[in-house]
């Protein structure tokens, strides 16, 4: 409603997401600063806060390198660490720090998974709609998660890999941690099997790297065939054993390949960190040490999954802290 009253189209999308009906950042952008124009906001680009001047339990003055600040009241949305290309560095963090306020030390949380296996990487581009993927650590299943992947150059990724990386990030900090993809999830093993048996009776005398495709998508397909322990690829279909069958239908099903981390900073969506959350009243957003400073957004330590939470909690926590502001004044 917000935005709609700016004179800005929204078009909802799957899972209740907002957009703007343009499907373009910049235009949000340009709404918001005419907005701020309109009722006398103030920008002073260029003039990083340097210190922040307290007394008692009040803020009393921030610092610049150009000047110095009073106010009421003060707001700090500096943001978290993620994405430091737009700015957000950890600066105010440091603040906080320098303020006696408990700071969770930030990691990427939604992050895509890196590998060493370079068959993943040579996929680079092919997304698998609906598969299953487990994530084991010494021979037990630890993460099942049912979804999209997509292989990248450096591994794996796709809204179900970012939002299963802190846990697979936790498994990686006990030990290795192997993927392992059932490509055919709705399909038990004997199923698959006689499928594959179908389309090799429908293809007898043609090489079987020229009808994988009818199987999996042709690159993935090629890669399958490489992995197996015996070269079918070239052979007729018909010379194929029922044992290389099998085994082909068995490495669909469990796909493996070793996780070796999570990339970092510059691909995380979003990072944890923060502000401890036993030190914020969220009623009003204010801060429990202080009694003038609102804490907003990524300054808080809050992990959270893809999909327009981390909007959410900067809209939601600036809103209740400026009905706060506004009660107060």
């Amino acid at each position: 409603d917000f935005f709609e009253r700016l004179g800005l189209p929204t078009v909802v999308q799957a899972r209740s997401r907002a957009f703007p009906h343009t499907e373009k950042a910049l235009d949000v952008y340009n709404v918001l600063k005419k907005y701020c124009d309109k009722y006398g906001v103030q920008f002073k680009l260029n003039s990083p806060v340097t210190k922040i001047s307290t007394e008692n339990n009040s803020l009393v003055s921030i610092k610049s390198k150009k000047e110095t600040y009073t106010a009421r009241y003060y707001a700090l949305a500096a943001g978290g660490i993620a994405a430091p290309e737009t700015g957000s560095n950890g600066d105010g963090f440091k603040l906080l720090d320098s303020i006696n306020h408990t700071i969770h030390k930030p990691s990427p949380d939604i992050v895509p998974l890196a590998t060493s296996s370079q068959w993943v990487k040579e996929l680079a581009g092919t997304s698998l709609s609906f598969m299953k993927i487990r994530f084991i650590q010494n021979g037990d299943i630890k993460i099942r998660k049912t979804g999209k992947i997509l292989f990248t150059h450096f591994g794996i990724s796709s809204p179900l890999i970012l939002n299963s990386s802190k846990e697979v990030k936790e498994l990686l900090n006990r030990g290795e941690v192997t993927a392992s993809i059932d490509l055919f999830p709705d399909t038990d093993l004997g199923d698959l099997d006689r499928r594959i048996w179908r389309i090799f009776e429908q293809n007898k005398n043609k090489q079987v790297k020229n009808i994988i495709s009818e199987l999996v998508p042709k690159q993935l397909g090629y890669k399958l065939l490489a992995l197996m322990k015996n070269n079918i690829s070239t052979l007729a279909v018909n010379e194929v054993s029922k044992e290389d069958r099998k085994a082909l239908a068995a490495l669909c099903k469990d796909l493996r390949f070793p996780i070796t981390g999570t990339m970092g900073w510059d691909r995380a969506v979003i990072a944890d960190g923060g502000v401890d959350l036993d030190e914020v009243d969220f009623k009003t957003m204010t801060s429990k040490i202080y009694n003038n400073l609102f804490l907003i957004g990524d300054t808080l330590h809050i992990n959270r999954p893809s999909g327009g939470f981390s909007l959410q909690m900067c809209w939601t926590t600036a809103w209740v802290a400026a009905e706060s502001i506004e009660i107060s004044t």
